[in-house]
């Protein structure tokens, strides 16, 4: 059907034909931006009500498509960007951005301060209030124990120890009894007298020395030699070694056999503490009291006979290992009887050689075996060496006493990493022995020297 409806203004209200809107639509410019609404302007006042921006004070700007909004005939939005728009909206961003740094930044402080005020209530709180004891015992305590520091045991280590052994409560009762303590003394390694289920303080008290002083410590391992001893001493009181050697000169001095050359063998492997102001020949004393009591207990009271197990003892613990020790000793007895065929009375102990050339190995040459001029060399001279050769332990001094009936006259230690050692009745089997350990050494010269 043709669109009749006559060109000319019409009345508002009246309906509008397909053509005039075509019309219309034509007579716009492609180009032209809609009309803002009421919405744009409020968002751009700069802008005109033609959709273009007029900054103000600036005609030379170039008049560009702002943005467009919907435009109601079509039923669709149209955005356009807009390249002109008011240089405030870059300032406007930056704004809101400090302002959010700014807040941020407020917040974290806050919070900071916050962390500060609750650290310092809890350790105002702290100290306000009581804190609670660590588990004791109220003592005295019950079975007698024997409890050994190690070396470069701290007090954390110890009291942990003390606690898993129930000899205090807990280690927090030992360490808080140990930090109260006044006794200038640290605890040092030994064997310390302690009870079952004791007061941390009691336990503290003993093991710092209470009422003792300062003290000087020194270990005596065993099978040292009486010079290594000796300086030992030295080391740790400060008397020089001319000192203590003039001391302990004659061992008559000390109670001991007139045979004997030295306090060689006599001095107890263990760890002593003497008083700052001990003198040498005080100190000598405690360290042989050990020794003797020993004797003693094996009820050996004869001068003689206790020179007899020092000296035997001191070669078993150079030559064995002390599973081995009454087994060597009965050994020892075999060779020594002058009637036997295997030895004819010597005891032909490497030991011996060694200590008496002064060294410290394992093996020695052909030359130094028949060297006569060493009294020690018990392949050149028969019987027992002149004196002990170290200072032997409990166990040794023990199997030296009661040494073990057997039919050997031989053994070497044919791997000194495990301590296997062979015994034989003869020589032969010995030699077969003997093979085996140089083997051994063959193919690990740095342990056998």
């Amino acid at each position: 059907m043709a669109d009749l409806t006559p060109e000319g203004p019409r009345e508002e209200g009246t309906p509008v034909t397909r053509r005039e809107l075509r019309r219309r639509e034509a007579e716009r410019s492609p180009d032209a931006p809609e009309p803002l609404v009421e919405e744009d302007l409020r968002e751009y006042p700069d802008a005109a009500p033609d959709g273009r921006y007029q900054p103000a004070g600036d005609s030379d700007v170039s008049q560009e498509p702002l943005i467009v909004r919907p435009a109601g005939r079509k039923g669709y939005q149209t955005v356009t960007v807009n390249r002109y728009r008011s240089p405030d909206a870059q300032a406007k961003r930056d704004a809101r951005r400090k302002r959010r740094r700014r807040r941020n930044i407020v917040l974290i402080s806050a919070f900071g301060a916050f962390v500060v005020l609750v650290a310092g209530l809890s350790f105002a709180l702290r100290g306000i209030l009581p804190t609670p004891a660590a588990e004791d015992y109220p003592g005295p305590g019950g079975q007698d124990v024997t409890f050994t520091v190690n070396a470069g045991e701290g007090a954390i280590a110890i009291g942990n120890r003390l606690a898993d052994e129930d000899i205090v409560a807990s280690s927090g009762a030992f360490i808080e009894a140990v930090n109260q303590s006044r006794s200038e003394n640290s605890i040092q390694a030994g064997d310390y007298p302690l009870k079952l289920q004791m007061k941390a303080s009691d336990a503290a008290s003993i093991l710092l020395r209470d009422g003792q002083g300062q003290v000087h410590y020194v270990a005596v391992n065993r099978g040292m030699r009486l010079n290594e001893a000796i300086q030992a001493v030295s080391d740790s009181t400060g008397i020089s070694v001319g000192d203590l050697e003039a001391a302990a000169a004659d061992p008559e001095d000390f109670g001991l056999p007139a045979e004997a050359p030295s306090l060689e063998g006599y001095l107890a492997p263990g760890e002593y503490r003497f008083p700052v102001d001990a003198e040498p020949a005080e100190i000598f004393a405690l360290m042989i009291e050990p020794t003797m009591a020993e004797l003693e207990e094996q009820g050996i009271t004869d001068e003689q006979e206790q020179f007899r197990t020092v000296t035997i003892a001191s070669i078993l613990e150079a030559e064995a290992l002390p599973g081995d020790y009454p087994i060597v000793a009965g050994i020892i007895e075999n060779r020594l009887r002058p009637e036997n065929d295997e030895t004819g009375g010597y005891l032909q102990i490497d030991a011996t050689v060694i200590y008496g050339l002064g060294q410290r190995q394992l093996q020695f040459s052909e030359e130094d075996k028949q060297d006569a001029s060493n009294e020690y060399n018990t392949y050149a001279h028969r019987g027992l060496p002149p004196g002990p050769i170290g200072a032997p332990s409990t166990e040794a001094l023990d199997a030296a006493a009661h040494p073990e009936d057997n039919p050997y006259y031989y053994w070497v230690t044919t791997n000194i990493e495990t301590g296997e050692t062979k015994f034989a009745e003869d020589y032969e089997q010995h030699r077969v022995y003997q093979q085996e350990y140089r083997d051994y050494c063959a193919e690990n010269q740095e342990i056998c020297g």
